[in-house]
């Protein structure tokens, strides 16, 4: 019951990001299938002048996947920012950790709630639409071009870095460490994170790469956060 009350502790103090995320993402998703289906969801014929060929026809196929995919990368970056900032950052700079630490609960719990509350976060606000998006593209399409599946994968991958940047903030607001020493490592960990992965042409590697992170990013931030408690 005490890892319950804090979790909906957490889901109350998140629930404003999370809707808005939920709101931009989620409307911006519907918007452009709206589009895509008001134009028939075909494939359209483009005039095209060739300086040499002549005149000629070609074949366009639209989809909206890709303009979603780049907001999925902002909002999920901007979600893991302003998660990492709320959950960690604000009880450091209003004072509470010493509060919130030494409730009669376990400093495990407390983790716990912020953790899974993240996941939730990130799985209602933008995995969701994601992938309903997805499958609905699949159900207007007129024609037999199917979406390649890669493009799902990448999406969640885009959500698996905002996942990172998430753990990176929160590790640098528990950490003891000077800003000009490795204060900073959680996030320019992410970071590189980021720029590997898009270097990087296959996405099974690409989510190893990203398992790697994150399971470096969580052991840290869990080692840190228990030190700190201890400490307080």
């Amino acid at each position: 019951m005490k890892f319950l009350t804090l979790l909906k502790k957490e889901l109350r103090e998140s629930l404003l990001p999370i809707i808005l995320a939920t709101l931009v993402f989620g409307g911006f998703t519907m918007s452009s299938i709206r589009w895509f289906v008001h134009s028939g969801g075909d494939d359209y014929r483009f005039y095209a002048q060739h300086a040499n060929a002549g005149q000629t026809y070609w074949l366009f196929h639209s989809f909206p996947l890709g303009e979603i995919g780049v907001l999925l990368l902002f909002a999920s970056i901007v979600l893991g920012l302003t998660l990492g900032a709320l959950h960690f950052g604000l009880p450091l700079l209003t004072r509470t950790w010493a509060f919130l630490l030494h409730r009669p609960v376990t400093q495990s719990a407390i983790l716990g709630s912020k953790l899974l509350v993240g996941l939730i976060a990130f799985g209602v606000a933008l995995g969701l639409p994601w992938s309903l998006a997805y499958a609905h593209i699949q159900q207007v399409k007129a024609t037999g071009f199917p979406s390649n599946p890669r493009v799902f994968w990448e999406g969640w991958l885009f959500i698996g870095l905002g996942l990172a940047l998430y753990l990176g903030t929160g590790l640098c607001a528990m950490t003891n460490a000077r800003w000009y020493t490795t204060r900073l490592i959680g996030p320019v960990f992410a970071v590189f994170l980021i720029l590997a992965v898009f270097s990087e042409t296959s996405v099974l590697v690409a989510f190893e790469l990203l398992s790697i992170v994150v399971a470096i990013l969580l052991i840290l931030l869990v080692a840190t956060f228990l030190n700190k408690g201890s400490n307080l």
